[in-house]
This record gives structure tokens, C-alpha cells and sequence, in this order.
């Protein structure tokens, strides 16, 4: 009975979370780079400044509940609340809709934000922008926006976390008596012993080589996987 005939102000509801996808080559995720995103999104009628009613109008009060958003139905010694039918729990009704969108206060637009990729973002990391997702309705809070970047694979080097592992051919006689190669790294080439007697398949690890490490910490490894070839046809002095 405290409450009979009052109005009641719409609930704010929380927008709606966002999506997309970002792609990178390689050495940009290892290095980081900024990028502008494109997102299809809600945003606020440029005609009726997001009331649903056109130009010179406003939202009237329902004349079924008198502005509560809810109606109440006795059944014996109870009464039961519902959502008004009228105005949907709005509380408001339009009599005169905005011709752009259609009474809905809202059409969609592609906003376009820039988003920093941090050094050493692997495939499928997710980026939050906290408020950048689809508006809040009846001054709700909007939602957030997820980036997901998806990276191309190297011709080089296979990713494991925050280490790179790469394959170093080297010959039958380096791989037998030891020898000091240069290979790649995301930094450019270094010198790697191999040590004499190294079988195939022997990882050497180059320390702080690899990919940087998101959570701070430096780098990761270069995992340097030997590989020996060995020749299908050898001279009599080979």
C-alpha cells in the first residue's frame, strides 16, 4: 500500500559486451603495434537524441499504469504484479515515434577505436577496453569491448608461450665434431655452439631470445632444435 500510484523509474540495464578480431603478422605481436579498430555498435539516434520521439514530442506518461511500468491483477485474497503491457515496463509510452529510428531511440554506427597491442601477445589473447561495448539503456552503464588478436604463423620459428623454438640444420661433421653456426632470432642472427657428438633433435637454448613475456619478466627462450643432414651421396674421401 506505500507504493500504490507511484511512479516507478525504469531500471538501468547494462549494455551489451562487443567483439571482434584483430590480425597481426608475426613480428608485430612480438613487438607490439597500435591498430584502429572498426566495431559495429548502438549508439543514440542522431534525430531524437536516443528519446524515441520525433522532434518536438517527448514520451508521455501510459495512461494503463499510470507510470509505474507495472499493473497489478487481484486474484482472491493476492495481487499479482506484471509488466505493463502498454508501455513494457517503460512507464512511458510514445504517441508520436521518431521517424529515424522507429520509436527505439537507438541505430547502429561503426565507431572505429585505437587499440595498443602490447609486445608478445600470442593467438587468440583477449584485449578489454572497459566501456566500449554497446550503450546502457535507461543510463545504464555501457558494456566492454574485447579485441581478440589472431597472429600468422612464422615460416621460422614455432611459439611455445613465451619461447620460440627453431630448427638449425647443420652437417654430419658439425653435428660429429662440434661447430659454432649463426642462426635467426627475433632480435637478429647470434653465434650457437653445437656441441661435438649432438644428435638430432638435441635442443641448445638460447636464453632471453624468445618472445616477450606479457605479464612483464623480460623474454622468453630460443629453443635451437638440431636438425643434421646427412648426405645421400658421399665421395671416398668424405
Amino acid at each position: 500500500g506505500r507504493t500504490r500510484g507511484a511512479s516507478r523509474a525504469p531500471v538501468p540495464e547494462r549494455g551489451a559486451d562487443l567483439e571482434t578480431e584483430v590480425r597481426l603478422s608475426f613480428e608485430d605481436a612480438l613487438e607490439g603495434a597500435t591498430v584502429r579498430v572498426p566495431v559495429d555498435t548502438e549508439t543514440a539516434c542522431h534525430t531524437c537524441g536516443g528519446s524515441g520521439a520525433r522532434p518536438g514530442t517527448a514520451p508521455k506518461i501510459c495512461p494503463q499504469c499510470n507510470g509505474r511500468g507495472v499493473v497489478s491483477e487481484s486474484q482472491g485474497f493476492f495481487a499479482l504484479s506484471q509488466p505493463c503491457p502498454r508501455c513494457r515496463g517503460n512507464g512511458t509510452v510514445i504517441e508520436e515515434p521518431c521517424p529515424t529510428c522507429r520509436g527505439s531511440g537507438r541505430e547502429r554506427a561503426t565507431k572505429r577505436y585505437q587499440v595498443k597491442i602490447r609486445p608478445g601477445v600470442a593467438d587468440g589473447t583477449r584485449i578489454r577496453l572497459a566501456g566500449k561495448g554497446e550503450p546502457g539503456r535507461h543510463s545504464g552503464p555501457p558494456g566492454d569491448l574485447y579485441v581478440v588478436t589472431r597472429v600468422e604463423s612464422s615460416p621460422l620459428y614455432e611459439r611455445r608461450g613465451a619461447d620460440l623454438v627453431l630448427e638449425v640444420p647443420v652437417t654430419y661433421p658439425e653435428a660429429a665434431l662440434g661447430a659454432t653456426v649463426q642462426v635467426p632470432t627475433p632480435d637478429g642472427p647470434v653465434s650457437l655452439k653445437v656441441p661435438a657428438g649432438s644428435q638430432d633433435g638435441k635442443l641448445l637454448r638460447l636464453r632471453g631470445r624468445g618472445a616477450p613475456k606479457l605479464n612483464g619478466g623480460g623474454k622468453g627462450d630460443l629453443l635451437a632444435r638440431v636438425r643434421v643432414t646427412v648426405p645421400k651421396k658421399l665421395t671416398k674421401a668424405e
